[in-house]
């Protein structure tokens, strides 16, 4: 529900918490997660301790709470792109493609994803939460466009698993390894975003064109 749809005592408090979201986002991102404490987080967002907890039971409902928010605007942009009947195919198969790129290797919360490996080992609701509320819907909405295409006679049957493989591992590593050599002063150099973005995307539209 929009924040302006609530009453104020309600808009005020999702405002809080996006306010909180946000700056604790930062925090994980400079600190890690073991390194940001309740403690650092309450002081960061000038709150006291007991008005963070009014808003989040722990820190691993914080984490939670960052990465399931900033993963809910690529949702938006594929259940977008995915109900646009003006885009073709394969039009709307390069849109998705681009806007999880966005999210996952160039946005904040992207940034984020060796802190989301790291830290569901330790807290599997971590895992659970981020396959339930956004691997899982992601996939949908992209495989929602290869059924389509496949009905319109432009795409090709194919494996889903397979095709999950091939369009999910490149980013998720892409990501990891921009991470990893996050200090390189030639990093683009090294991991071209935009470059390897376009060409991933050609191998998808390589296997799903029909007699190929």
């Amino acid at each position: 529900m929009e924040t302006s749809m609530l009453d104020p005592e309600e808009k005020s408090k999702a405002d809080s918490r996006e306010r909180i979201i946000h700056t604790t986002t930062g925090l994980f991102l400079e600190k890690g997660f073991a390194g940001t404490s309740m403690s650092t987080i309450a002081k960061a967002c000038d709150m006291t301790k007991a008005s963070l907890y009014y808003h989040f039971s722990g820190k691993e409902d914080l984490f939670i709470a960052c990465v399931t928010h900033g993963y809910a605007t690529a949702l938006n942009a594929l259940t977008v792109i995915v109900a646009d009947t003006s885009l073709t195919a394969e039009q709307k198969l390069r849109a998705a493609i681009t806007a999880l790129y966005e999210t996952t290797i160039t946005s904040p919360v992207g940034r984020m994803s060796p802190l989301i490996a790291e830290v569901s080992r330790a807290f599997p609701k971590v895992a659970l939460s981020f396959h339930t509320e956004y691997i899982e819907p992601q996939r949908e909405a992209l495989w929602q466009i290869v059924e389509d295409g496949v009905a319109k006679g432009v795409f090709a049957p194919v494996d889903q698993n397979q095709f999950f493989h091939i369009a999910f591992g490149p980013i998720v590593t892409l990501s990891l390894s921009r991470e990893m050599f996050a200090t390189f002063d030639d990093l683009d150099t090294y991991f071209p975003v935009d470059a390897l973005r376009v060409g991933h995307t050609d191998v998808l539209l390589g296997m799903l064109r029909p007699g190929t």
